[in-house]
């Protein structure tokens, strides 16, 4: 193809356009279908490798975290090798790791695998974004942001029902042996079209570099095992949480002394940049923990089958296209930070109403809610990568566009470890407060409904009831997860009338 000998920042005609476009959005495709699939899978992979929910939960944090680890990389290793190298190497790298995956036959062989996926395939979403905002025009990035989004929107409408279909027919191991076709149709495409950039061979700021690694793995360490180890009564947790604390001391004093420190404290001077960085880790903490709780409660709380729970996941995808559809739109007649507050009120709003979930609630209720939550999440997400970056210098982009991805994983780990915390933690709490009623000295059990129930004279009837009470403490648990992004959602408004419209709008 053509476009390969040309410069990285164009200029293009329409037709190199959408041969470099179509590729990178294959690209984003495949990172995002992955995230889906095996958010689906996740109860049927607890039960076959007999794990508990905060020890499935590393199948999701594993690849969360390692993301972020690599993320914090990417921008070096692609000034050093070049940017079309590295996005050839993350996608053969995820491609290998994938069929790793599926062919682990232990919870620990899958953890180790998925944390090596997350960290090979880190840089395929900063590098995609960094290719769309140097190869379309300045005036077209709001249309640029639109398209390489719909990679990571078709991945929540397809992923999750085809990744039930699997689950269903064949086999987890299938969610992951599925990404091996689509890693060599994106590794063709991007090695037909895509541009090269020059490689420059620069020093890294090691210091840097290391301790803010040791402080995102320790903090995540701290926030999963934590409830497991009883918080602060343990020694591990109390020296995992000194050495965040002093990795994250270290990173700011050299940031702010070092000549050239690995996160330049130039990027922070946009201030569209800095809100956007906040809001992006509270969107990474509302939208993957909402997606990682969903398909647990339909399946564990409902008794839904894999592949109706994988329906009812995709309309989260179904309103999240909607909003994508409609955010050309509307952007042209709403301001970007309405457009950002609107984005909050619809998964805040549709949190409230999942707080009044119970296990007889209608697939209907369900299904709306979801989308409404999906519709919020299409129409924050788009707009906020592009007022992010509509201020930020193009010296800044690729960096701004890792540190900004590293954010968002950060945010989704984090997340992801207090709804398992709090699910956790709940559950126990709730079930000694509701066991403790259960007793012969209860009159409401010797009511004559309540023997439909079961008896307290037989083993049977305890048996039954011991169901019943766990069945209970674990809804109310899932509520308390719903409640905590309800507050999650309606905290970060504030932070949106920070954001300054771009010039022009």
């Amino acid at each position: 193809m053509y476009t390969v000998s040309k410069p990285a920042d164009g200029p293009f005609t329409t037709s190199e356009l959408v041969i470099i476009t179509l590729p990178v959005l294959a690209a984003s495709l495949l990172h995002a279908v992955n995230m889906s699939t095996a958010y689906v899978a996740l109860p049927s992979m607890q039960g076959n490798l007999s794990a508990s929910p905060d020890q499935i939960s590393w199948v999701i944090t594993a690849f969360v975290v390692a993301s972020a680890v690599g993320t914090i990389l990417t921008g070096w290793v692609s000034q050093r090798i070049g940017r079309r190298q590295l996005f050839l190497a993350s996608i053969v790298g995820f491609t290998v790791t994938s069929m790793l995956c599926a062919l682990s036959t232990s919870l620990g062989e899958v953890v180790l695998m998925r944390a090596l996926q997350g960290f090979v395939s880190a840089p395929l979403l900063p590098v995609s974004q960094a290719i769309m905002l140097d190869t379309y025009p300045k005036r077209r990035h709001g249309f640029a942001m639109s398209i390489w989004s719909m990679g990571m929107i078709l991945g929540p409408v397809v992923g999750p029902t085809l990744g039930a279909m699997l689950t269903e027919w064949y086999d987890w191991r299938y969610v992951f042996f599925m990404n091996v076709p689509l890693g060599l149709l994106a590794f063709v495409g991007i090695f037909l079209t895509l541009p090269a950039t020059p490689s420059r061979r620069h020093g890294l700021d090691w210091i840097g570099v290391i301790s803010l690694i040791l402080a995102v793995v320790c903090l995540q360490m701290v926030l999963d095992r934590g409830e497991r180890l009883d918080w602060f009564d343990s020694l591990e947790i109390l020296i995992e949480s000194a050495v965040a604390a002093l990795a994250f001391y270290i990173l700011i004093a050299h940031s702010l002394t070092a000549a050239a420190p690995y996160i330049n404290l130039s990027i922070f001077r946009d201030r569209n940049y800095v809100v956007g960085v906040c809001l992006i880790f509270i969107f990474g903490i509302a939208v993957f923990s909402s997606l990682f709780i969903l398909p647990l409660f339909l399946q564990n709380v409902q008794d839904y089958p894999v592949l109706a729970a994988g329906w009812m996941v995709s309309m989260r995808g179904v309103g999240t296209m909607i909003a994508m559809l409609a955010g050309g739109i509307l952007a042209g007649l709403i301001p970007a930070k309405y457009l950002i507050l609107s984005g909050l009120a619809c998964v805040g709003v549709s949190a409230i109403y999942m707080t009044g979930w119970n296990a007889e609630v209608s697939a209907m209720e369900i299904a709306w809610l979801t989308m409404i939550n999906g519709f919020g999440v299409g129409i924050m997400w788009v707009t906020l990568t592009t007022v992010t970056f509509s201020t930020l210098n193009s010296e800044f982009r690729t960096e701004g566009a890792a540190l900004f991805a590293l954010i968002r994983a950060i945010g989704a780990s984090m997340g992801t470890s207090v709804i398992v915390a709090i699910l956790v933690r709940s559950t126990q709490v709730n079930y000694s407060e509701l066991r403790d009623h259960i007793n012969p000295f209860n009159e409401s059990l010797h009511q004559p409904g309540a023997t439909a129930m079961g008896s307290l004279d037989v083993m049977t009837g305890i048996a039954s009831l011991q169901k019943l009470v766990a069945a209970q403490a674990e809804t109310i648990a899932y509520l308390n997860a719903f409640t905590f992004l309800v507050l999650v959602a309606f905290a970060a408004m504030p932070l949106v009338f920070l954001l300054k419209s771009p010039r022009g709008q």
